[in-house]
């Protein structure tokens, strides 16, 4: 009977070493999963920052309104600030940046591009709001699922100034809408 028990205690610490590295494998897959998260976080905020760039120096060089020449300014000004912010993130977790804004944002440029004028300010101000809406989703979901805390902090700081922009965005698209109606 002696032997029984040193033969289940024994099968006790195996079972007991089986589990660590079991509960080590699901940690390292969580920690994958969580850089995979953190990867396409800087990525995908890295592509929005592209786009806001251009977008913002477009409406200083396109436009005949003071006031979107001034968001547009506002938006590059914060956007040139939060680059090498990014940029610096993704340096320390091993992550290469896209340098160009994306397929999807360079057709919005593109579109903009072609404009001028009273159309450019109502274009511009119509792709201000929901490209904000979008990256305010985005940053919001990621803000839930990433746990990484250099990622946090930016979007700690980040998301309200988004939403600013959102709110001036929204009041840009109401007063250009208002100087369309009076024609």
């Amino acid at each position: 009977m002696k032997n029984f028990n040193v033969w289940m205690l024994a099968g006790s610490c195996m079972m007991g070493s089986m589990t660590l590295v079991s509960c080590n494998k699901t940690e390292k897959e969580a920690s994958a999963a969580d850089r995979v998260k953190v990867e396409q976080f800087l990525k995908q905020a890295a592509t929005n920052d592209n786009f806001q760039l251009m977008a913002g120096m477009m409406a200083n060089d396109q436009t005949e309104s003071g006031e979107v020449g001034a968001l547009g300014q506002k938006i590059y000004h914060v956007h040139s600030r939060t680059t090498p912010v990014l940029a610096e993130i993704a340096k320390k977790k091993d992550v290469q940046l896209p340098a160009e804004m994306g397929s999807e944002n360079k057709a919005l440029v593109d579109s903009l591009e072609a404009k001028k004028g009273e159309e450019f300010d109502q274009t511009f101000a119509k792709v201000e709001v929901a490209a904000h809406e979008e990256a305010i989703a985005f940053y919001e979901k990621a803000d839930k699922e990433v746990s990484d805390p250099d990622v946090q902090q930016f979007i700690d700081q980040i998301l309200p100034v988004l939403k600013e922009h959102l709110a001036e965005a929204q009041e840009l698209q109401n007063a250009v809408a208002q100087v369309d109606k009076a024609k």
